[in-house]
């Protein structure tokens, strides 16, 4: 496994800064209707927004079958930092049923 010398740990109030941005995204993208979901799998959508750290995120939120052979679409939501380097920090799932039903 490469590491990377100047690669840090983040301290805890980072974190939560990060769990911020991302759970107020996913509160506003679980109101979506399932035919939305259905245009992300073939069109991921892509927001910045700024935390109350003043850093600016990138959110990349994808949309897949769930593989299971139901409808059922698994929807992903990616922070990473906006500038810099793309590196995944922080990620949520959850699932979306033809019904508009929610579960992890």
């Amino acid at each position: 496994m490469l590491r990377l010398p100047f690669v840090r740990r983040p301290f805890v109030w980072e974190v939560q800064v990060r769990r911020e941005v991302l759970d107020e995204e996913l509160s506003r993208v679980r109101t979506l209707p399932y035919a939305v979901w259905q245009n992300v799998i073939t069109a991921p959508m892509t927001k910045t927004v700024t935390g109350r750290d003043e850093r600016a995120y990138r959110i990349r939120i994808t949309a897949e079958p769930a593989g299971d052979g139901s409808p059922d679409i698994r929807v992903t939501l990616a922070l990473s930092q906006a500038t810099g380097f793309r590196r995944k920090l922080m990620r949520q799932t959850f699932v979306v049923t033809r019904e508009g039903n929610m579960r992890a």
